[in-house]
């Protein structure tokens, strides 16, 4: 195929797929709109009412710990996402974490869980995801703040 030919198939199909991007973050539109309610997620009930969701339906696969181990997380390929590990909480946004919550791990085994649970009830769970990263000073080596836990900040166990 000559040069000219090849870029004559090739240019429509490129502006065609760059069309199709929803947007930059790889999010679809309603989820790059949505509103993150920031308050709410800095709340200590909001936060122990995602760990009660947590337990009750994401433990089995993420483990006690929320690490990726839990008893059904080793027959899973790819493996649950360690929900605990810095580098993941920092390059993921609360939207994000909505999304794989609301829509499934596409390419991964988890279920999407938004016929199931409330926008109310995801949002928990992302506010009590977030509080599952060690504050600074314990990932750094040094001892664990009081109240703290290896279920995160919120600490009830």
């Amino acid at each position: 195929m000559h040069r000219p030919a090849l870029t004559a198939v090739l240019l429509p199909l490129a502006f065609a797929a760059g069309s199709c991007r929803a947007h930059e973050s790889g999010l679809p539109a309603v989820y790059e709109e949505i509103q993150v309610p920031a308050r709410e997620l800095a709340s200590p009930d909001i936060q122990r009412q995602g760990r009660v969701i947590y337990r009750e339906r994401c433990l089995a696969c993420h483990g006690e710990h929320a690490d990726g181990k839990g008893s059904l997380g080793g027959a899973l390929r790819p493996p649950p996402t360690d929900l605990t590990d810095s580098a993941w909480q920092a390059r993921t946004d609360e939207r994000h974490v909505y999304y794989a919550i609301a829509e499934g791990g596409h390419g991964k085994p988890m279920p999407p869980w938004k016929a199931t649970l409330s926008p109310g009830e995801i949002w928990s769970l992302v506010a009590y995801i977030r509080t599952l990263v060690a504050p600074p000073a314990a990932a750094a080596g040094a001892p664990a703040a009081a109240g703290t836990s290896h279920l995160g900040r919120a600490g009830q166990q």
